[in-house]
């Protein structure tokens, strides 16, 4: 694929000043390391806040754009990690039947309230719209037992725990979720579902986790198969070098180490696996 010449502001920036990390970047791909709290792109020209405005043009979401970037993937704005955008409508195209035939793998840490009581757990809730506030917000909702959900798609997650602890002394755990679906808001409803809201986010907390100054979902890592190449891209553990979390951080029990690349991977293979052995295992449906 032959993409344009793009004149993306990283290349004049070192990383130390960018507010958006390059992770990687061929002919074809960009992809970057968004911050929480930061959009992806904007109709607003003055709006600066975004992935599109920091790594080249501001209206480089548009198909008007003299440089497109067409985004194969969407992470909301508190949401911060890996973030994949195609030069071109090929590479688009390509991308986007990879995450259709569901042959993408994406990997979130998380930290959510409350001790989990499981190891290893399948989360199998539909996700639709919330009829209460389908005319104010985007606010979406689990199809379980006793919610009444319209516009209900399957979603499914696999949830594996990592570590326990402390926030500001009330119990939280440290997941890594794997999203074998891809629906709105999917991850932050489905661990909503099951009792653990992620911790900061400040929806479906109903408006109540507000201490913390961000909402800790971070997309860790992306496999992509396009063509005949594997596009591997991972980053840094994002929480543990971060001192407005540190301060109020106090660890409990590891359960698998997963803070240096290798570790990561390695908790990446145990999540991959259809059954792990002598785990304390826990499935999410309707009918439990």
């Amino acid at each position: 694929m032959n993409a344009p010449n793009f004149n993306f502001r990283g290349f004049r920036m070192s990383t130390k000043n960018m507010a958006v990390e390059i992770l990687f970047e061929n002919s074809d791909y960009l992809i970057v390391n968004k911050p929480y709290d930061m959009y992806i792109n904007s109709d607003d020209e003055n709006e600066k806040n975004t992935v599109a405005y920091q790594i080249a043009r501001c209206d480089s979401h548009l198909s008007t754009s003299s440089q497109p970037l067409h985004f194969v993937q969407r992470l909301d704005y508190a949401t911060s990690g890996v973030l994949c955008m195609a030069k071109s409508r090929p590479a688009a195209a390509s991308a986007g039947k990879a995450f259709e035939k569901r042959l993408t793998r994406k990997y979130y840490l998380a930290i959510v309230r409350g001790h989990v009581g499981f190891e290893l757990a399948d989360v199998d809730y539909g996700v639709g719209a919330d009829p209460e506030t389908l005319h104010s917000n985007h606010k979406m909702l689990a199809r379980t037992s006793s919610s009444q959900t319209i516009q209900v798609r399957s979603a499914q997650t696999r949830m594996l725990l990592l570590e326990t602890g402390w926030y500001q002394r009330s119990p939280v755990s440290v997941l890594l979720l794997k999203p074998i679906t891809g629906r709105r808001h999917q991850l932050r409803v489905h661990c909503n579902a099951i009792g653990h809201t992620i911790l900061g986010d400040y929806t479906y907390s109903d408006r109540s986790d507000c201490s913390p100054h961000r909402m800790f979902l971070h997309a860790s890592r992306l496999v992509l198969p396009v063509d005949k190449e594997v596009i591997d891209v991972q980053t840094k553990t994002p929480y543990f070098s971060d001192e407005g979390f540190l301060q109020h951080w106090k660890s409990d029990r590891v359960a698998y180490p997963y803070k240096t690349k290798g570790d990561f991977n390695d908790v990446c293979d145990v999540i991959d696996k259809s059954y792990v052995l002598g785990v304390n295992y826990k499935m999410y449906n309707c009918t439990n």
